[in-house]
């Protein structure tokens, strides 16, 4: 009976997973990936687990008008120009501003919307009634004020200056960046910032949704245009763009989007943590967290077995002699390197073309990285065998792959399974930076919510308490498995 339950509880669990990510959309022979960062809102925001925004909407006219299904994946803002400049792909529209320097490694399309840079600041601080910008700059100059913005950004070039955007920058400042705009305002109201610098339009949804901070009046610092950015030199997909952004000024389309998102009836995307969407989205996120995780262990099991094995063999052979040098590369790469920065350079740089779900290299990723630390725990574990288990087998006759396979890699998988358990107990907790190349895990959807409701106290409590809650279940887990291994050796 307690097997029956577990696999009906199982197969609910990735039966929800399937239903949070089933969709009716129209679907047309061609696909084109478009990059965003839907954490700047109204442009591009997550609700109800749909990303929405004016942005979204746009991209989503012109599938219809060009006939072509629109991918839409969601990343850090970096992460979307990074998409396209390497060929992940096809587009991103996150309220991207053109510069020289980004012209440099993509093309983009027409402008297709003007936005303002505005400061915010809180309430009450003596900087609302400096209704002026120099008066306004001199003062933040004068005070050496923490200003924050989003990285990436107009509002971080503006703060430290840049010759590229014709910035000279607000001197005795510091830029304080941020992940996106809604965190800065809320450091801001926590009172680590003296002032915020962003764009008009979602500096209004966060003066509405959080306390204590507001847009300081009549200061516009300047004015930028976005545009869609696309792979350098694409110019069959710029021109379609560029048609369509004309197409929709002259059918209403762009007016239509204006008056849903900017206009007297301005949109709220503030909700509530805990509903049925956010409990799909975190439920979708559990699974892959889960999934990687699984995967990444095996392979790491894999790899770094592989790797002991190589290192174990006592041979002269050219062949073992550079299999050992190459086993010693990787595992000194890996163990020398931050799993963010292997991330990275495995999805943007080694897998540049790779085009499938960014799940699959997250797998391969940490996989690789366990592999180099479990061929240490599992060296331990062989180490620990005595040496005359290998000694009277090799008297009998037998092989050292034969050896190794049934003697001494059984009873040193016993001696290091503590190890392991701990292992995979960090790439649990090490999968959080997937969301860097877009894959969606536990702490991307908990950040989708946090920026969605602008309740990052409660949302970001509950993450880690569920974290901790699955840390704990699996260390009892692995003590009940350690306790009963360790009776097994006593009979």
């Amino acid at each position: 009976m307690k097997i029956k339950k577990i696999i009906f509880v199982i197969c609910s669990f990735f039966l929800l997973i399937f239903i949070a990510s089933c969709n009716n959309e129209t679907t047309y022979e061609e696909t084109l990936v478009v990059a965003t960062n839907a954490e700047f809102a109204p442009f591009e925001y997550v609700e109800d687990g749909e990303i929405k925004g004016f942005d979204m909407d746009l991209i989503r006219a012109y599938g219809e008008y060009a006939k072509v299904n629109i991918e839409i994946e969601d990343m850090d803002f970096d992460g979307a120009l990074l998409s396209v400049s390497s060929g992940k792909a096809d587009m991103a529209l996150a309220g991207i501003t053109v510069s020289e320097s980004r012209k440099e490694s993509m093309s983009f399309s027409n402008s297709y919307y003007l936005a303002d840079q505005v400061v915010i600041v809180k309430s009450n601080s003596n900087y609302v009634s400096l209704t002026d910008e120099t008066t306004l700059l001199d003062a933040l100059s004068e005070n050496n004020a923490s200003i924050g913005c989003q990285r990436g950004t107009t509002g971080q070039y503006y703060i430290e200056g840049d010759s590229d955007w014709g910035f000279s920058g607000i001197t005795n400042c510091e830029a304080v960046m941020y992940d996106n705009g809604a965190l800065a305002v809320k450091a801001l109201a926590d009172g680590k910032l003296d002032a915020v610098i962003i764009d008009s339009a979602p500096a209004k949804l966060y003066c509405n949704s959080i306390d204590n901070v507001e847009i300081v009046d009549n200061v516009v610092l300047t004015s930028e245009e976005y545009a869609i950015a696309v792979q350098l030199n694409n110019d069959e997909l710029v021109n379609s763009l560029n048609e369509f952004i004309t197409y929709a000024n002259e059918n209403g389309i762009m007016d239509d989007l204006v008056n849903t998102y900017f206009g007297d009836d301005e949109i709220s995307v503030s909700s509530s943590v805990f509903n049925t969407s956010n409990l799909f989205s975190v439920l979708k996120g559990l699974g892959n967290t889960f999934l990687i995780t699984i995967v990444a262990f095996v392979l790491g099991i894999i790899f770094g077995m592989l790797v002991s094995l190589i290192n174990g063999i006592k041979s002269n052979s050219i062949f073992v002699k550079i299999g050992k040098v190459l086993a010693k590369v990787y595992v000194s790469i890996f163990r020398g390197t931050p799993v963010m920065v292997q991330l990275l350079i495995i999805y943007y740089v080694i897998f540049r073309y790779f085009t499938g779900d960014a799940i699959w290299i997250a797998m391969l990723a940490f996989g690789l990285n366990s592999g180099a630390y479990v061929s240490e725990i599992i060296r331990g574990g062989i180490n620990a065998v005595p040496q005359g288990q290998m000694e009277a087998a090799r008297s009998l006759g037998l092989s050292y792959p034969k050896v190794m396979q049934k003697i001494i890699l059984p009873e040193a998988i016993k001696n290091c399974l503590p190890s392991l358990g701990n292992e995979f107990i960090s790439l649990i907790k090490e999968t959080s930076v997937v969301g860097f190349i877009g894959a969606f895990d536990l702490t991307l959807a908990f950040r989708k919510i946090a920026n969605a409701t602008y309740d990052y106290t409660s949302t970001y409590l509950l993450m880690g308490l569920i974290y901790f809650v699955i840390v704990m279940l699996i260390t009892l887990i692995l003590s009940k498995i350690e306790k009963r291994l360790s009776h097994a050796r006593t009979k």
